[in-house]
């Protein structure tokens, strides 16, 4: 087996019905982890591996966007990913599902010590146990990486969760820091700063958060286009439209 020292990860995503539906894929070095076309007779759950810059399904195709690192080797993200198989054998379109398998596990392959900030479109994502899911990322972390036109430093001194049943979510994050720089894909200059955020949603319909921030930034990243400055601002793009106070704010399909 080959070991992963220090491999960066990295979330890619595919519009499916934009900005309604993506499907998820996680790439850990140069291997892209994903939930693949399943049996339609038994709706068995399949997870497909291959190396590239693209996983088979063709998220990431943008670049991706990098989510953190990863000691995990080879052969416990093959154990890890048999376990989850056999905890979610089959495959529902809102409950265990791409979205379901990318998230649970970008969290473990980077021992809880992620950056992440999307909506769920539909997953039934649960807290596990602590063996499970790492236990590991209660306290302060951070990561500080470069690849791809992509420059990131996040600073953790919280912790984050994340609880959903279908397409309605909750996702909560204490004090972090980031700061990144984006030349490609994409193009801009970020710095977003937040002491507390609450998100609830309703798949990518419409969703509320309330907190307190002072991000501030321009470009384009993840797939949105964003301006902020101490909090005020929005974003549109793959995740629809949103816009922001220092305190809070709304966030909508773009078709609504």
């Amino acid at each position: 087996s080959s070991g992963i020292n220090a491999e960066y990860g990295k979330l890619g995503r595919k519009p499916l019905a934009l900005p309604l539906a993506h499907h998820w894929a996680i790439q850990v070095g140069d291997r892209w982890y994903e939930m693949t076309s399943k049996d339609w007779v038994t709706q068995r759950s399949a997870i497909n591996i291959n190396n590239g810059e693209i996983a088979s399904s063709g998220a990431g195709r943008l670049g991706g966007e990098i989510v953190g690192k990863s000691t995990k080797t080879d052969d416990m993200i093959i154990a890890w990913l048999n376990i989850w198989l056999c905890l979610n054998p089959t495959y529902n379109l809102l409950s265990d599902n791409c979205q379901k398998l990318a998230y649970e596990f970008m969290v473990w392959v980077t021992h809880n010590n992620y950056l992440f900030d999307h909506r769920v479109d539909a997953a039934n994502i649960n807290i596990f146990d602590s063996e499970f899911r790492d236990g590991q990322g209660q306290g302060f972390q951070g990561f500080a990486a470069a690849k791809g036109g992509n420059a990131v430093i996040h600073l953790n001194f919280g912790g984050n969760g994340l609880s959903s049943a279908g397409p309605f979510s909750c996702r909560h994050k204490s004090s972090q820091f980031t700061a990144q720089a984006v030349a490609g894909p994409g193009l801009g200059v970020f710095v977003d700063t937040t002491v507390a955020d609450v998100r609830f949603s309703a798949g990518n319909l419409a969703g509320v958060h309330v907190g307190l921030n002072a991000n501030t930034g321009i470009g384009a990243r993840n797939g949105n286009l964003e301006a902020h400055i101490l909090g005020f601002g929005g974003k549109i793009g793959a995740d629809g439209i949103e816009a922001n106070t220092p305190i809070g704010g709304v966030n909508a399909c773009v078709l609504m």
